[in-house]
C-alpha cells in the first residue's frame, strides 16, 4: 500500500496538462501530503491494492486504483469543475465585461453575456463589473447554466477642484450626506497641469507639477467611510507644465521650434508613449490610494491645429481614433485589476457626429472600451441651429434630451453613460431641468462648475 515516504512520484495535472499545486492525496482516508508548485508529491510503496484519493479546490475528486507498483510515476488527471452561465441586465440583455468568481476560478462575460469559470467550487458566486452594482448568488455545483442579473450604478456627482478640496472638503461631504449626491468628482490633475497631492509618479516630480493641497489617501478613506463614490479626474494631454518643462512629450511647433500652444492651451502629444504613461501612472497611483473610478479628461488631440503642429505618430483620422481607443484600452487593462472603473469625458456634439470631431473622439470607438462615457452636454457650447434651436442655451432640457437620446442609441455595448451637465450661467431651475432629463432615462449625472460653485438649490434632499 501507499504511505508517506520517498519511493513513488504522484503527478497531479489538470485536463489541459498543467500542474495542480495544493492537491491533497489520501490513501484509505489517510492524508499522505499536498502537492507542491510542480503538482508532485513523493509517497512510498508496499505491495497490496490501494485506492488513491486526489482532491483540489475547483476540481471534482478523483479515485484512482493502484493495483501494482508503477514503473515511473502515478499520474492523476483532475478535470476542472466548470460553472457556465450568462450575465444579464434588468431588461434581460446580455452584459459584456463582467467578472465572475467562484472558488479559485475567474471568468469575464463575452458579448453575449456568457461565461465559463474553470476551477469553480460550489458556494458563493460573485459578479462584478466596473461602474455596476455587483451581485452574489449561491451555486450548488449543478451542470445547468446560471443566469445572474446586475445593474449599472447611478452616480450623481459634483466637481470638486483642487482648491475646493483643500479648503472645503467637508462641505462637499455634507452635501453628499444631505442631498441626492452620492459621488464626488475630485481633480487629481487639472487643465493647468497641476497635480494637487504629493504624487510619487516620477514624471510628476520631474516636471515639478505636484503641490500639497490634500492627502489623496486620506480623502479616499474618508469618502469610503461615508459611502461616497470617489471619482478621480485626470486631465491627460492638455498640460502647460509638462509641455514646457518636458518638451519632448509635447506637440511640436515647427514654426517656432518649440512646444505647440494655442492660446493658453499646451498639449502633450497623444501619440507619445511617455505622455500616455504619465497619465496612466497617476491613474494607477490613485486607484491604489482608494479612488473608485478614474475619469480621463482631454483624452484628445488639440481641436485647433496649425499646419506647423507635429505629432510623433501622425495626425490622420485613423491615427487619432486608434490612439484614443488604445490609450483607454490600456487604462482598462491596468486599472480593472485594481478595482477601478475607467471613464472619459467626450465633447457633447459627438453623441451625434459620426466622425471623431477632428480630435480623436469617435463615440462608437470610445464607448466600445469605456466603463463610463461622460459627454459634456453644456447647452452654452452648442452653436446656433443645433437641434433646431436658434439659441440652444435657452433650451437646457430639450438639448440634454436630444443629445442623450442620440448617444444612447449608438451604444454597441452597455457602457454607462453619465453626462456632464451645465452648472454655470443657469438658475437652479435650469440646472434641475437638465438633471430631470438624465433621471428620466435612468442615468446618473455630474454637475460642472469650474470653480466648484454648486447650485445646491437644484438638488433634491437625501
Amino acid at each position: 500500500m501507499l504511505g508517506a515516504g520517498a519511493d513513488v512520484d504522484v503527478n497531479v495535472i489538470d485536463d489541459v496538462g498543467l500542474p495542480i499545486a495544493g492537491a491533497e492525496i489520501r490513501a484509505e482516508g489517510q492524508l499522505l501530503g499536498v502537492t507542491g508548485d510542480d503538482g508532485q508529491l513523493m509517497v512510498s510503496w508496499s505491495p497490496g491494492q490501494t485506492l488513491l484519493e486526489v482532491s483540489a479546490i475547483g476540481y471534482p475528486p478523483l479515485q484512482l486504483p493502484v493495483l501494482e507498483k508503477p514503473v515511473t510515476t502515478i499520474e492523476a488527471v483532475l478535470r476542472a469543475q466548470l460553472l457556465r452561465g450568462r450575465i444579464l441586465d434588468a431588461d434581460g440583455l446580455p452584459v459584456e465585461g463582467a467578472y465572475v468568481t467562484a472558488g479559485s476560478g475567474t471568468a469575464v462575460s463575452d458579448v453575449e453575456g456568457r461565461f465559463t469559470v474553470r476551477k469553480a467550487a460550489p458556494g458563493p458566486v460573485n459578479v462584478w463589473r466596473p461602474a455596476w452594482d455587483g451581485n452574489s448568488v449561491t451555486w450548488g455545483g449543478g451542470l445547468g447554466e446560471e443566469m445572474i442579473t446586475i445593474a449599472p450604478q447611478v452616480m450623481r456627482a459634483v466637481h470638486v477642484g483642487g482648491e475646493a478640496a483643500r479648503d472645503s472638503w467637508q462641505f462637499f461631504v455634507d452635501m453628499a450626506n444631505n442631498t441626492e449626491i452620492n459621488a464626488l468628482l475630485l481633480d487629481l490633475k487639472d487643465e493647468s497641469g497641476q497635480v494637487f497631492y504629493l504624487s510619487d509618479v516620477a514624471a510628476a516630480q520631474e516636471v515639478r507639477a505636484t503641490i500639497d493641497f490634500y492627502d489623496l489617501a486620506a480623502l479616499a478613506s474618508d469618502a469610503n467611510d461615508q459611502n461616497i463614490y470617489l471619482i478621480g479626474r485626470i486631465v491627460v494631454f492638455q498640460d502647460p507644465i509638462a509641455s514646457i518643462r518636458a518638451p519632448e512629450m509635447a506637440v511640436w511647433d515647427t514654426a517656432i521650434n518649440g512646444p505647440y500652444a494655442d492660446g493658453k492651451q499646451y498639449f502633450l502629444d497623444p501619440t507619445d508613449p511617455a505622455a500616455q504613461a504619465y497619465a496612466l501612472d497617476l491613474a494607477v497611483e490613485a486607484c491604489k490610494a482608494g479612488v473608485d473610478e478614474i475619469q480621463f479628461d482631454y483624452v484628445r488631440f488639440p481641436d485647433s491645429r496649425r499646419e506647423s503642429a507635429r505629432f510623433d505618430g501622425g495626425v490622420s483620422p485613423d491615427v487619432r481614433s486608434e490612439t484614443t481607443r488604445d490609450f483607454l484600452a490600456t487604462a482598462v487593462a491596468q486599472l480593472h485589476p485594481l478595482g477601478c472603473a475607467v471613464a472619459a469625458d467626450i465633447f457633447g456634439f459627438l453623441t451625434r457626429a459620426v466622425d471623431d470631431g477632428g480630435i480623436g473622439q469617435n463615440w462608437e470607438s470610445m464607448t466600445s472600451v469605456l466603463d463610463v462615457a461622460s459627454p459634456m452636454l453644456y447647452p452654452s457650447h452648442y452653436d446656433s441651429g443645433w437641434y433646431g434651436f436658434e439659441n440652444p442655451n435657452d433650451h437646457p432640457a430639450e438639448l440634454i434630451a436630444n443629445a442623450l437620446d442620440d448617444g444612447l442609441g449608438r451604444l454597441s455595448r452597455q457602457t454607462v453613460v453619465r453626462p456632464w451637465l451645465q452648472d454655470f450661467g443657469y438658475t437652479p431651475a435650469q440646472v434641475r431641468a437638465q438633471i430631470d432629463e438624465a433621471e428620466k432615462r435612468g442615468l446618473g449625472w455630474m454637475l460642472w462648475n469650474a470653480r466648484s460653485e454648486v447650485s445646491v438649490e437644484a438638488l433634491l434632499g437625501e
